[in-house]
C-alpha cells in the first residue's frame, strides 16, 4: 500500500488535512499507543473516514527519540585530574504526554566528589522537561575514581552514570638551576648477531621510558609542603612540570580564559596532555588541560580558574611517579635540599630527523661533535678462542673486521639545537637504527686535482690498500668541501702507487672539479648505531639555554652483496 494512502491517517484522522488543523487534545495517539511497535496492527478509525484500509505502521524518528528518558552523558571520563574539574549531567524526560518522579538521585563511590543537584527528591519532571546536575571532582579523595552517580524514576530501572578519573598531585617546586636538570632516555632492543657480525635488531619498546632529576631548594611553609605532600601522596602520580621548557607569561591574564599567549614551539606540549601554570610560590598553581596548540598560543579545555599575572611561570606537564623516596639534606631549621627522580608513566613520543642527507638508505650525521672534552674510540672485535688449558690457546676472528667504536658529544644551545638533538636520539632508538657517522677527522688527504668527470682520487699514502682491504667501516668517505659542499662516495678499489701517493676508485665522479686546497676535509664515513640503550640530557639552563648530551656510536657491517640497498637496522 502506498504512504500516500496512510497521509489522511497520520495526523486527525480527517481526511482533508489542510482545511481541518489538528488540535492535539493531550492524548496519545493511536500509532503510539498501541502494540506492538512493529508490524502489522490494527487502529481505530472514525467512522467518517471512508477510505478505511489495513496496513503497517513504519517506524520513524520519534518512535527513536522521544517517550524515553534521556540521560547526558552516560560516561564521564575524567582522565588525570590535578585541580578541581565541573562537569554538567543533563537529564531529559522525553515523554510527550507523560509527567515523570525521580524518586532518588545516588552518588556510590563518590569521595572527593560534591554533587549539586536541582532540586530535593522526590524530584517532578513535566513532559519534555530537563534538569541538569552538576558534579565537582576534586583532588582529594582516592587516587583512582570510580564512582557511579544513579537516577531512579518511579517505575523505571536505574540510569547510572559512570564516572572514571585518576587523580594526580601537582608538583609545584621549582629545581635549582645551579645543579641543573637530568633527563634519561631508556630504550630497550632485541639483537641477534651471527658469527659475522651481521646483526637483526627489534626494538622492545615502541617510546623510550623517560625519568628526570632535580634538585630543589625549599624553605618556610613550602618546605613544610613538599614534606606533607611526599609524606602523605608519595605513592600517587604527580603532574610533573617539564623543567626545561619553562617560559615566562608576557602579558596578564584574566580569570576564566581559555587562550594562553606563549610560544609552543620545540617544547613539549602536546593536544589532550596539561600545562602548569605556577605563581612566585608553591602555594599558587594551577594545571590545566590543552585542547589546541597554535603558532603563539595554547587554547584551555576549560576556563583558568585564577587570574594569572604577567611573569607567571608556564610548564608542559607529564604524568610521573616517584622512582624513589627522595632523598633532603636539612640545611637549617627552615631550609633543605631536596633530591628527587620521577619516572615518566605516559608515552613519550618526538619526531625523527626528517632533513638529514641521505646515503644508501641511511641519514648521515653530518653535524660535527662538541671537541671541548676529549672524546673516546676503540676497536671490538668478536674473537673465538680454543684453549684446553694445556697447549697454545687457538685464537680465530670469524668476521675478520673490527666493530669501529667511538664517542660523539652534542652541546646545544636554544630550543631548535635541542630539538635536533632530541630527534637524532629518537632516530637512533637506543642500539635499533643506524646511521652513517663521519669520523670528522683529517683521514685522508687530497694530494692531485680532481676533475669532474674523474673517479679516480690520489691521496697521501696511508696503508688504506694494505690494512683495510675495502672492509666495511673504511671503504665509504665523506668529502667536505670549504665552499660548504660534501659528497659521500663508496671506494670500489685501492691501490699504493709508491710509498707516498695511494689511488682510490669511487663509486661514482663527483661531478666538480676539485683542487687540493679547496678540501677542508676527506673522513671516513662508517655506519653506525648507539652501542647504549640509554642517553642522558644534562640541561644546565632552561630550554633557551645549553645542554649537553653524549652516546658511544658502535659500527656495524651492511650486507656485501647487495651495495645499493639499506643496512640491516
Amino acid at each position: 500500500m502506498p504512504w500516500t494512502a496512510l497521509w489522511p491517517l497520520t495526523f486527525s484522522g480527517r481526511g482533508d488535512y489542510f482545511t481541518s488543523p489538528p488540535v492535539w487534545d493531550g492524548r496519545a495517539s493511536g500509532a503510539l499507543g498501541s502494540e506492538p511497535r512493529f508490524g502489522a496492527r490494527s487502529v481505530a478509525v472514525p467512522q467518517h473516514v471512508a477510505d478505511q484500509r489495513r496496513g503497517a505502521l513504519q517506524a520513524m524518528f520519534g518512535d527513536d527519540f522521544f517517550d524515553r528518558i534521556h540521560v547526558e552523558p552516560r560516561v564521564l571520563n575524567l582522565g588525570n585530574v590535578s585541580s578541581v574539574q565541573q562537569r554538567a549531567v543533563r537529564v531529559w524526560n522525553a515523554y510527550r504526554a507523560r509527567a515523570l518522579t525521580l524518586t532518588d538521585a545516588a552518588l556510590v563511590a563518590g569521595e572527593g566528589i560534591v554533587l549539586t543537584a536541582p532540586g530535593a527528591t522526590p524530584l517532578p519532571f513535566a513532559p519534555l522537561s530537563e534538569r541538569t546536575w552538576q558534579i565537582a571532582v576534586g583532588t582529594e579523595g582516592p587516587p583512582v575514581i570510580a564512582a557511579t552517580l544513579s537516577f531512579q524514576f518511579a517505575g523505571f530501572g536505574a540510569i547510572p552514570v559512570v564516572i572514571t578519573g585518576q587523580r594526580i598531585v601537582a608538583w609545584a617546586f621549582a629545581p635549582d638551576w645551579s645543579r641543573g636538570v637530568l633527563e634519561r632516555l631508556a630504550w630497550k632492543t632485541d639483537i641477534l648477531t651471527s658469527p659475522t657480525q651481521v646483526e637483526q635488531r627489534r626494538s622492545l619498546r615502541s617510546t623510550p621510558r623517560r625519568s628526570f632529576e632535580a634538585t630543589m631548594i625549599v624553605d618556610g611553609r613550602e618546605r613544610v609542603l613538599l614534606d606533607l605532600a611526599v609524606f602523605g601522596w608519595g605513592g600517587r602520580t604527580w603532574a610533573l612540570p617539564i623543567w626545561p621548557d619553562v617560559q615566562w607569561l608576557p602579558n596578564e591574564h584574566a580569570l576564566g580564559i581559555r587562550v594562553i599567549a606563549c610560544d609552543p614551539l620545540h617544547r613539549d606540549f602536546r593536544v589532550g596532555g596539561l600545562v602548569q601554570l605556577r605563581g612566585k610560590t608553591a602555594f599558587e598553581v594551577e594545571v590545566a588541560e590543552v585542547e589546541a596548540i597554535g603558532a603563539a598560543s595554547i587554547t584551555l579545555r576549560h576556563p583558568t580558574t585564577k587570574a594569572w599575572p604577567r611573569g607567571t611561570r608556564l610548564y608542559p606537564v607529564r604524568t610521573a611517579r616517584l622512582a624513589e623516596p627522595p632523598k633532603v639534606t636539612r640545611l637549617s631549621d627552615q631550609a633543605a635540599s631536596v633530591s628527587a627522580r620521577f619516572d615518566i608513566v605516559e608515552s613519550c613520543d618526538w619526531p625523527t630527523v626528517a632533513d638529514a642527507s641521505m646515503y644508501r638508505g641511511h641519514p648521515v650525521l653530518a653535524k660535527r661533535p662538541d671537541e671541548t672534552e676529549a672524546l673516546s674510540s676503540g676497536w671490538q672485535r668478536a674473537l673465538l678462542t680454543l684453549d684446553n688449558e694445556f697447549g697454545r690457546p687457538f685464537v680465530m676472528d670469524p668476521a675478520d673486521w673490527a666493530a669501529v667504536s667511538q664517542a660523539h658529544h652534542w652541546r646545544m644551545h636554544g630550543r631548535a639545537e635541542r630539538a635536533t638533538v632530541r630527534s637524532w636520539l629518537y632516530t637512533l632508538r637506543g642500539r635499533q637504527r643506524a646511521v652513517w657517522r663521519p669520523t670528522h677527522a683529517d683521514d685522508l688527504v687530497l694530494v692531485a686535482n680532481v676533475a669532474g668527470t674523474a673517479t679516480a682520487l690520489d691521496v697521501a699514502n696511508v696503508g688504506l690498500a694494505r690494512f683495510a682491504g675495502l672492509r666495511p667501516g673504511r671503504r665509504d668517505l665523506r668529502i667536505e668541501l670549504r665552499d660548504g659542499q660534501a659528497f659521500h662516495r663508496r671506494i670500489t678499489a685501492a691501490v699504493a702507487l709508491d710509498d707516498e701517493v695511494e689511488r682510490l676508485t669511487i663509486d661514482s665522479a663527483l661531478g666538480v672539479d676539485i683542487r687540493p686546497q679547496a678540501v677542508r676535509r676527506i673522513s671516513f664515513l662508517v655506519l653506525s648505531r648507539g652501542d647504549s640503550e640509554e642517553a642522558e640530557i644534562e640541561h644546565h639552563t632552561d630550554s633557551d639555554g645549553a645542554a649537553d648530551t653524549s652516546l658511544v656510536l658502535r659500527a656495524v657491517r651492511d650486507p656485501e652483496s647487495d651495495d645499493s640497498g639499506p643496512a640491516p637496522a
